[in-house]
């Protein structure tokens, strides 16, 4: 037998926030070198092309992998929500 009908959905909760939580954190521990990056890019715009491209790269990069974990997190989040039990 399994676990009662309550267990199983407050294990299903704490993963949920969890999981949140997680990608909440990381994006936030990220955020810090996008924002240097996005420094660095503006700053060389007019002194080094070539500089100013990598770190047009770097933000870009930084970008898409917060805003992929950023997305991960809340479709985990929303995919582990309660269910409707209309029967």
């Amino acid at each position: 037998m399994g676990a009662p009908e309550t267990t199983r959905g407050s294990y299903r909760t704490a993963i949920r926030w969890g999981l949140l939580l997680a990608g909440l954190i990381t994006a936030g521990m990220r955020a810090p070198e996008l924002l240097r990056f996005w420094g660095q890019w503006h700053a060389l715009l007019g002194a080094d092309a070539s500089a100013a491209d990598a770190y047009r790269t770097y933000f870009l990069v930084e970008l898409g992998i917060l805003a992929f974990v950023l997305a991960t997190a809340v479709v985990l989040f929303w995919a582990l929500g309660p269910r409707n039990k209309s029967e």
